[in-house]
């Protein structure tokens, strides 16, 4: 009796422990709240188009809890996507997600003059807003791939320039259980160009509008914790 009790403790003890562990990354109900883009490596491109001309600009950057170098664009300034930013994600059925990220960068560029000892500082700000559309596929229960697609709408300004620019977002990142609800999560991402313009202040005080567009394709990171109903 006593041996069968034991038996029977320890089963229940099993099931109860199974059943708290049982849920998986990508069911229905749950809520994943993520860090994204922690740390990577990116190329930027951005082109200003005045008076009918391009000037293109672009840089290679490996970046850690900070956004990508600024790219001073011809006459317009510009911050790169791949800035930490925080995001919710929402599973509506099984494996489909849907939710946005939300972003914001302070950053500033420092310029030495070509003669002289001068050297100049221009900051500026940046919000990032970014809804998207997911579907996990699972592998083992460790190891699966999140693939994301959706819009990234951006504002910038500096001293002297501001802007804004729309860009078609897809991810591909792999996801990594680390422990229960956490998942790691690392793949290439690109944010490319739509449309975008700058206004740009004069020495003169006038101020030009000039067309305006960015692409960015690297490596990217990100953090999540997940729960459910």
């Amino acid at each position: 009796m006593k041996r069968t009790l034991q038996c029977a403790f320890a089963t229940s003890a099993l099931l109860v422990s199974s059943s708290a562990f049982a849920q998986t990354f990508g069911e229905k109900g749950q809520v994943a709240i993520s860090a994204e883009r922690l740390f990577g490596f990116t190329y930027d491109s951005a082109t200003v188009t005045q008076n009918g001309q391009d000037n293109t600009n672009k840089v290679t950057h490996f970046s850690l809890l900070s956004s990508p170098v600024t790219i001073n664009a011809g006459p317009g300034v510009w911050a790169g996507y791949g800035s930490p930013r925080v995001a919710g994600d929402y599973f509506v059925i099984d494996r489909l997600s849907v939710g946005a990220a939300l972003g914001y960068a302070h950053w500033s560029l420092s310029t030495q003059a070509a003669l002289g000892n001068t050297e100049t500082t221009t900051s500026g700000d940046s919000f990032t807003f970014a809804p998207r559309v997911g579907y996990f596929l699972t592998f083992t229960d460790k190891i699966g791939f999140w693939p994301r697609g959706g819009f990234t709408y951006r504002t910038f300004s500096a001293a002297d320039a501001s802007g804004h620019d729309l860009a078609f977002t897809l991810e591909a990142p792999f996801a990594f259980t680390l422990i229960p609800n956490v998942v790691f999560w690392g793949g290439p991402a690109l944010d490319l160009g739509l449309t975008g313009s700058q206004s740009i202040q004069q020495a003169n005080g006038t101020k030009t509008s000039v067309d305006f567009n960015a692409t960015e394709i690297g490596i990217q990171t990100g953090l999540v914790v997940y729960f459910g109903t």
